[in-house]
């Protein structure tokens, strides 16, 4: 039967120095995260990965030494497959996506690290899956993103996004970020994706069905700010798997050590 299969990330804030809220090592974390999404890549023996945006944390290209480039290379070439990643504010600079040629993630695209995401087609026999990738801007509209329409041919459709979004995210997330927050209601248009993949926001929202459509808004591969968010959930990477039956989304907790021995609570 065919298949076609993705893992998906996103918000995994490479940086060489931990955030101030640790006293463990996030460096290490990192890296021991995105090893362990390669292993299940082989494992799951997936088609791609999927990353969602904001791979690095420090949005100054100066202020990204030459080692985590080489340290991002080397993990991911041991990959079974190819990464296909869109930008999230913190891989450019002034929310400006021209920037990103003199950006950290514009050399991993350059070098074929990391493949650039806009869109992509997988096949395997008769399934054809189609995946779209839009970029973070602060200015992004729900009519934009209604213009993601299937094509004649595409079995399924999947949008991989870098904006805020959720089932039913309260007014105050859009007056706190100064930026548009899409309800999944809105994203269930004839047509349209029958899997959305968010990232920005780092809060865990799980895997949800409506109305027929898919929403997988898992949060972020990182843990960085002390916040009762981040001592509460584990990161978590999603594993689609497509057939012409349908779509399946499964999450996989990565193993991190408890919220006790990296944050420094007191």
């Amino acid at each position: 039967m065919p298949r076609i299969s993705f893992l998906y990330r996103t918000d995994v804030h490479v940086s060489d120095r931990s955030p101030a809220s640790w006293k463990g090592d996030y460096p290490s974390e990192i890296w021991s995260n995105l090893r362990q999404i390669g292993e299940l890549a082989k494992k799951r023996e997936v088609t791609a990965v999927l990353d969602g945006g904001d791979y690095f944390h420090i949005k100054a290209a100066s202020r990204n030494p030459h080692s985590i480039v080489i340290q991002s290379a080397e993990i991911q070439r041991a990959y079974p497959c190819s990464t296909y990643c869109v930008e999230g504010n913190h891989d450019i600079a002034y929310n400006n996506l021209n920037t990103i040629e003199k950006q950290p993630l514009g050399v991993l695209y350059a070098t074929g690290i990391f493949r650039h995401l806009r869109e992509q087609v997988f096949e395997d026999g008769d399934l054809r899956v189609r995946v779209v990738g839009v970029p973070y801007s602060p200015t992004r509209t729900l009519n934009e993103l209604r213009l993601i329409r299937k094509q004649p041919g595409d079995t399924f459709l999947i949008a991989v996004v870098h904006s805020l979004a959720g089932p039913n995210p309260p007014p105050s997330v859009e007056d706190f970020f100064g930026e548009p927050v899409f309800r999944y209601s809105d994203l269930t248009f004839p047509d349209g994706p029958d899997l959305w993949c968010f990232g920005h926001w780092h809060r865990d929202q799980g895997i949800v069905s409506l109305d027929g459509r898919m929403f997988m808004n898992q949060g972020a591969v990182s843990r960085g700010a002390l916040i009762r968010e981040n001592l509460e959930r584990t990161p978590k990477v999603g594993l689609i798997e497509i057939t012409k039956e349908g779509i399946v989304c499964t999450p996989f907790p990565l193993d991190v050590l408890p919220p006790s021995e990296v944050f420094d609570l007191e």
